[in-house]
């Protein structure tokens, strides 16, 4: 492999690692552009789209090289996605190996930010300062806490056993729905839409909608068409986890709550 093949896979990584952490596709295409200008390959080919990144190069006797970069999940995660561009710029200002890149663009993907207690328990306090935003009494406050902290579980579950997005977020809605229709069935708490609506916040893909209009802005038409749909499905997704133990329960009960 020569020098051109090896900067322009370690363009392409750091452009992976960018948007799996949920950057937007105008930074992926201008970090990847400025990257590999500075490592001296001119006029880079770029097009990246939230499933894909394909990079072209020309080497100085005219050879081409294309490498194709396939995104299959997207976390946002700002605190790596911040290490990424801080990494960028350095790479670009004092150009350093390589591989020196190579290694600290893995040591940034594995570094976590926060452990998996702290984020349960984060998604909890979430839920229930949302529930209090929403109208919710101080009697919806603990529900809330719950359903935020089982919401949290349920996610890292459905990660783990490699569920997608879609089917994921209908499992946190439907526990959600759960915790606030016992709660209120129970006169534990008096206001289980409160509940509901606190918790969900969690799954609302509140900066996706933000970038959608950021990306359609700069005339990435095709980005924002592709992640409006995604949005969608997440929306459709926490309707349906929501819907169906409220539905089931109504038919048990007649119409109890």
């Amino acid at each position: 492999m020569n020098e051109t093949e090896k900067i322009l896979k370690t363009a392409s990584l750091l452009g992976r690692r960018i948007l799996e952490s949920g950057g937007e596709i105008y930074r992926v295409e201008d970090s990847m552009k400025r990257f590999l200008t500075a490592y001296g390959i001119e006029k880079p080919q770029i097009f990246a789209i939230p499933a894909t990144i394909i990079t072209t190069v020309c080497d100085g006797d005219g050879k081409s090289y294309t490498v194709t970069e396939r995104i299959e999940s997207v976390s946002l995660n700002m605190d790596r996605l911040d290490k990424f561009n801080a990494l960028c710029r350095l790479a670009c200002l004092e150009k350093p190996d390589i591989q020196t890149v190579n290694k600290e663009i893995e040591k940034i993907n594995r570094s976590e930010l926060f452990d998996s207690k702290r984020l349960i328990l984060a998604y909890g306090i979430a839920s229930r300062f949302f529930c209090l935003f929403w109208g919710g009494t101080f009697k919806d406050f603990i529900p809330a806490f719950i359903a935020g902290m089982l919401t949290k579980l349920v996610l890292d579950f459905m990660n783990k056993a490699e569920a997608n997005l879609f089917f994921s977020n209908v499992c946190g809605a439907r526990v959600i729905a759960a915790v606030a229709i016992v709660s209120h069935l129970s006169g534990f708490a008096g206001n289980m839409d409160m509940i509901i609506i606190g918790s969900i916040m969690n799954l609302v893909p509140g900066v996706a909608i933000t970038n959608i209009m950021r990306d359609i802005i700069r005339g990435d038409v095709i980005t924002g068409t592709t992640k409006i749909a995604e949005v969608l499905l997440t929306a459709t997704a926490i309707a349906i986890g929501t819907g169906i133990p409220i539905a089931l329960v109504r038919a048990l009960t007649g119409g109890m709550i």
